[in-house]
């Protein structure tokens, strides 16, 4: 194949026009590391290579894109690309080069993550189910949870404070709240003792004033 001419395309591609009637967009960076000219020969081959590594290049410009926005796990950052529409093969290696050189790190993102569960009062349970939905693995969600020192009580008695000290007064307050703790994840022997000692410390400072 003969390349009979080379047009400026959007967002930093360049189409290469073919004798035999096929355009193909290349990132711009590759027509110029390759010299690519009119009247110049290329053969399958070449074309094929010279279409990957046009993919690659600009799939981990995307990447390093995303980054600069948020810290992402192997799982999602693939997943990003290839719904961007990249191919899945330059996709699967922008993110393997990443890994490797320290750019995604899925332990790293989740001890990030594990830290902001804590100073938020997120539970472990719903921490984790967070963290398997960025695509942390559940050995590493777990195992770094467990390494992150929380006092559960302590966080169960945030999130009274913050949402739930009115609904202990209604009727029924203490079972529904009750209810709510557990399902955001907390344990019921924690919920149930950050309950009492919530309890009991109200009535304590409600008697200072009778």
């Amino acid at each position: 194949m003969i390349v009979t001419a080379l047009q400026k395309q959007k967002k930093h591609l360049t189409g290469l026009l073919l004798d035999n009637g096929e355009e193909v967009l290349l990132d711009n960076d590759i027509c110029v590391n390759y010299a690519i000219k009119p009247e110049m020969q290329i053969s399958e081959e070449e074309l094929k290579r010279l279409k990957y590594e046009s993919e690659y290049a600009r799939a981990k410009s995307r990447a390093l894109w995303y980054l600069d926005r948020a810290d992402r796990t192997e799982k999602t950052m693939y997943e990003k690309l290839v719904t961007a529409g990249f191919d899945k093969r330059a996709s699967a290696a922008v993110v393997g080069r990443f890994v490797e050189v320290g750019l995604i790190d899925d332990r790293r993102f989740a001890e990030n993550f594990a830290e902001k569960c804590r100073d938020g009062n997120i539970s472990k349970r719903e921490g984790i189910r967070k963290m398997l939905q960025k695509g942390v693995p559940y050995d590493i969600a777990n195992e770094v949870f467990s390494e992150t020192e929380v006092d559960e009580e302590e966080q169960i008695r945030a999130v009274i404070e913050k949402k739930y000290a009115r609904k202990l007064e209604q009727e029924n307050g203490v079972q529904r709240v009750y209810a709510a703790l557990v399902r955001k994840g907390f344990s019921f022997s924690a919920v149930r003792n950050a309950l009492k000692k919530y309890s009991e410390e109200l009535e304590y400072s409600e008697e200072d004033y009778v």
